[in-house]
């Protein structure tokens, strides 16, 4: 039941991605923080939940992405792969 409560959480996490008109670091910070918290539910050592927290950041920096990168697809893909590494 557990990992069917983190699959929920972290599906509605990147849905609220999908729903956000403006992809910002506020909407950023929020996807991340809901997914370090559904991790945390789940008891996944905190260390390891930190530098998940640590690679997705520094695999998305909005600011530095260009003008015709879809925002939404590179952050589905930085959380994906970090998740898939565990």
């Amino acid at each position: 039941m557990v990992l069917a409560d983190l699959g929920g959480q972290i599906s509605s996490a990147l849905q609220n991605l999908q729903n956000s008109t403006v992809i910002d670091e506020k909407v950023l910070g929020d996807l991340i923080n809901t997914i370090c918290r559904a991790l945390m539910k789940a008891d996944v050592n905190f260390e390891l939940i930190k530098r998940i927290k640590m690679q997705i950041l520094n695999e998305v920096k909005l600011d530095e992405l260009a003008s015709g990168v879809n925002k939404r697809r590179t952050i589905q893909r930085a959380v994906f792969d970090n998740l898939v590494g565990l």
